[in-house]
């Protein structure tokens, strides 16, 4: 049998808009993580695919370790036809991918057909888990086949990757006969400090009903001395009346302003001059607003989502625990103290730099990876 072409294929289907040639364009949290393993196992000397949906006007990764491989549209969800065809283009794209390990990054019934295709072909497969919904199979409970299918996928993955200890508790908890299961950090890409003036609160996330865009919105109102911006990114779960009560709601608020969805660095430049990245959410993994705010030197202020407990021991800024009174009542202090803020920013980075350095995250998927497959091969002598 001949060897793999590649090392390693990362499948993570929304990472296209990474590749499209001009402006750049906006990218969620898990396909941002994608893009860091990417770089960091290509400066290891891996050969590592891409594997994404397909891409107008291609604008290639630099590095000739790194290569992209467009899998076909998204071939629908209901039905016995869209869900074989499904099941088809994925199978296609791991054999375009030929690696001999293939990383899943998405919580979908893809991840079975994965499976059976590294069965099939004698590969092997690392699931990277992106959120606690992952876990808990909440987007999949209304749809059996693709649940059973997803749970599958879970059962023959040669390893599982969480991204806290609160994750792994869920894992070992939720998921049974697991062959291996490993805690990795998330990545954090090095920021300097902000040089600018705390100026507004910062909300940013898709507008689906469990990160409660709404709650963030009740916070301005609460605090009307207080400055409040807005990034609510519409997708295809997007019920249309939350997205329009979002839209009156913010345009009803003086205080709030609810801007376009933006590219990455427009993104990051809002939250450095953010008082805090705000988090409403009922369930999270390690949000990435969260890293890239404290990369900054910004505090986090989170309802309820508070990754193994960082923000509150760490003192990372605040964690309300669920009690809407402390939630506003540390947004007031936040607000209050926004310009005296030096010790907690320092925490902040040092907390970054300590735990989520690229270098360091690297080195241990690195480390799994080879333990798993090892990656290559060593040379015949």
């Amino acid at each position: 049998m001949p060897a793999p072409l590649r090392d390693v294929a990362i499948y993570a289907p929304e990472a296209n808009l990474l590749y499209e040639r001009g402006p750049e364009q906006p990218l969620g949290g898990a396909e941002f993580q994608t893009s860091m393993l990417m770089k960091g196992l290509a400066g290891k000397g891996l050969r590592v695919a891409h594997i994404v949906f397909p891409v107008a006007e291609l604008s290639p990764p630099a590095g000739e370790r790194m290569s992209v491989v467009q899998r076909e549209p998204q071939q629908g969800r209901l039905g016995v036809v869209p869900r074989a065809a499904e099941a088809r283009a994925v199978w296609r794209a791991m054999a375009e991918a030929d690696a001999r390990i293939y990383v899943f990054r998405a919580g979908s019934a893809a991840l079975g057909v994965t499976a059976l295709f590294c069965r099939a072909h004698r590969r092997k497969l690392v699931f990277a888990t992106a959120s606690d919904l992952d876990l808990t199979f909440e987007p999949l409970l209304d749809n059996r086949p693709n649940l059973e299918l997803y749970r599958l996928g879970i059962r023959l993955a040669d390893a599982v990757v969480v991204q806290t200890d609160e994750q792994a508790a869920l894992a070992r908890d939720r998921l049974q006969r697991l062959r291996r299961l490993s805690t990795i950090r998330s990545f954090a890409e090095p920021a300097r400090p902000t040089p600018h003036d705390p100026e507004a609160f910062v909300w940013i996330g898709r507008t689906v009903p469990y990160k409660r865009p709404l709650e963030y919105l009740d916070l301005a109102e609460a605090l009307p001395e207080a400055r409040f911006r807005m990034i609510a990114r519409d997708t295809g779960q997007t019920p249309p009346e939350l997205a329009d009560e979002v839209r009156r709601r913010a345009g009803a608020l003086p205080n709030v302003e609810l801007l376009p969805v933006s590219p990455r660095e427009t993104t990051l430049a809002l939250l450095d001059r953010a008082v805090a990245s705000v988090s409403t959410s009922r369930v999270e993994g390690m949000p990435n607003v969260f890293l890239e705010a404290w990369a900054r030197g910004v505090p986090v202020l989170t309802l309820d989502s508070d990754p193994d407990g960082r923000v509150r021991t760490r003192g990372l800024g605040v964690a309300a625990g669920g009690s809407w009174e402390a939630f506003v009542d540390g947004a007031r202090e936040l607000w209050r103290s926004r310009g005296h803020r030096e010790e907690l920013s320092h925490r902040t980075r040092t907390y970054v730099e300590a735990v989520h350095a690229p270098p360091a995250v690297t080195e241990d998927w690195f480390t799994l990876l080879a333990e798993v497959g090892p990656a290559r091969r060593p040379p015949v002598r």
